[in-house]
């Protein structure tokens, strides 16, 4: 309640300052034509009389009723140019002004009729100053790329478990469904149903068409038309410290089509996707974006999606560190995903795990033990793995891959990275025994495809 008292409060503030910027022209206005006219010297006596006019030397009527006919003619002739020179300027501005940026179904069609991400052109920072080019104020970015976002609701056994946003994508080519993209961690929780809302409060049923969890990219499907699809733009053009605007739905519908703006920070930050450890390059900025903003749009100046907010540092020593899916990246996930379900031929491990350095204890083991720094913990093990059923336990460290020391944990990611589907890897991997001994074996692993439909790598 306190911060919506503040919210309204600096509302009226800025109310009240606009009030007393009006009153202040006023009084400037006031002033100039004080000034301009009612000070102005007459053609009488000046400073007490001291000075006085000349006298008026004698005039021909004849003369002057044609002097004044001519002085008339002139004088209507400047005022007609006036008003017609006004008017064209006038009808310019109202022209502009009027003008509503147009939004079409940006998306190309996939082989199945199923949309496709198109990336239309962005122009170079080079002609920013021209208004040809189409840079938009902050306003015309709202009115032109906010009805393309919308919210996304989670549910599981009819009870909303979680709330976020998506980016409308566009229509399939029988113009039957709507794809949407979002992120995969709103959608990916088993058994979990999804609808969305509109900025009416209107909900309509989604399919989940799939998700990739390594990425963070879903798309869903709705059987309705007639939304607003996003324009895409080429976010490889981007610069720091270029423009950027945050739409989304932060907290959920309660704060509906939240528009922040901010700077880009860095184009291409690795960040983490998951918990699992997979990095990827994003695009960093200090738009605020908060839990309910993923999924949401990340917009250039000219009113085209060139990210989706995907994460942010949550912390309360951290201000202003937010991190969104380059669209560039996404494109070929969401294709791969609406003609898949899933992203294809991408080769997975089957666990999960985390650092040794998140364990004070499993750090000094590494330490006391002399095992490299890089080294992982297993978490979990898919019932799918070619490790399920073999000695591999749970809590167990790898400490190398085909012989390579895990100095980093991205070399168990880089191998799996550069691998395929069906190639074998050999784990080096150390037990933790009760009295903190260690047992240590290799053990042979087939790489899986990944199918997106767990958290594991």
């Amino acid at each position: 309640m306190q911060w919506n008292n503040n919210t309204n409060n600096h509302d009226e503030s800025n109310n009240q300052n606009d009030s007393n910027t009006n009153n202040t022209s006023q009084d400037g206005n006031n002033k100039q034509s004080g000034s301009g006219y009612y000070g102005h010297m007459s053609g009488g006596d000046f400073n007490g009389g001291s000075f006085n006019a000349p006298p008026t030397p004698p005039q021909n009527n004849k003369n002057n009723k044609n002097g004044l006919r001519i002085f008339i003619g002139l004088l209507c002739s400047i005022v007609a140019v006036c008003v017609i020179v006004v008017a064209i300027a006038f009808a310019d501005v109202s022209d502009n002004d009027g003008k509503k940026p147009t939004t079409t179904n940006s998306a190309s069609e996939n082989k199945d009729g199923a949309p496709s991400v198109k990336i239309k052109p962005t122009p170079s920072n080079g002609d920013n100053e021209k208004s040809e080019t189409g840079v938009l104020t902050s306003v015309q970015v709202a009115q032109k790329a906010s009805s393309s976002v919308i919210a996304v609701l989670s549910y599981q056994n009819n009870q909303l478990i979680g709330e976020g946003s998506g980016i409308v994508m566009g229509e399939d080519k029988e113009k039957k469904n709507t794809y949407i993209i979002t992120c995969a961690h709103i959608i990916n929780t088993a058994g979990t149903s999804v609808r969305i809302q509109t900025s009416d409060g209107t909900q309509h049923d989604a399919q989940i068409v799939g998700f990739d969890s390594r990425t963070d990219v879903g798309v869903l499907r709705v059987a309705k038309t007639g939304f607003t699809a996003a324009e895409f733009g080429d976010s490889s053009k981007l610069l720091v410290g270029q423009q950027v605007y945050a739409i989304g739905n932060p907290g959920g519908t309660a704060f509906y089509g939240s528009f922040t703006s901010g700077v880009v920070s860095a184009i291409d930050r690795l960040t983490s996707a998951g918990e699992k450890g997979y990095s990827m390059s994003c695009i960093q900025h200090d738009a605020a974006i908060n839990p309910g903003n993923s999924g949401g749009a990340l917009v250039n100046s000219y009113g085209q999606v060139i990210g989706i907010n995907s994460s942010k540092i949550a912390d309360t020593e951290y201000e202003g560190m937010g991190f969104a899916i380059p669209i560039t990246v996404a494109k070929d996930i969401v294709d791969d995903i609406i003609a898949n379900g899933y992203v294809p031929n991408r080769p997975k491990l089957g666990i999960t795990y985390s650092a040794v350095s998140y364990s004070q204890t499993y750090s000094m083991i590494v330490q006391m033990k002399g095992l490299p720094n890089g080294s992982i913990v297993i978490a979990s093990i898919d019932s799918d793995s070619s490790l399920a059923g073999t000695q591999v336990k749970i809590g167990d460290i790898i400490t190398a891959v085909n012989g390579k020391k895990m100095d980093t944990a991205d070399v168990l990611l880089d191998v799996i990275e550069k691998g395929k589907v069906g190639d074998t890897l050999t784990l080096s991997i150390c037990h933790v025994n009760e009295d903190y001994s260690l047992n240590q074996f290799d053990v042979k692993v087939k790489l899986l495809e990944d199918k997106g439909s767990t958290e594991s790598e």
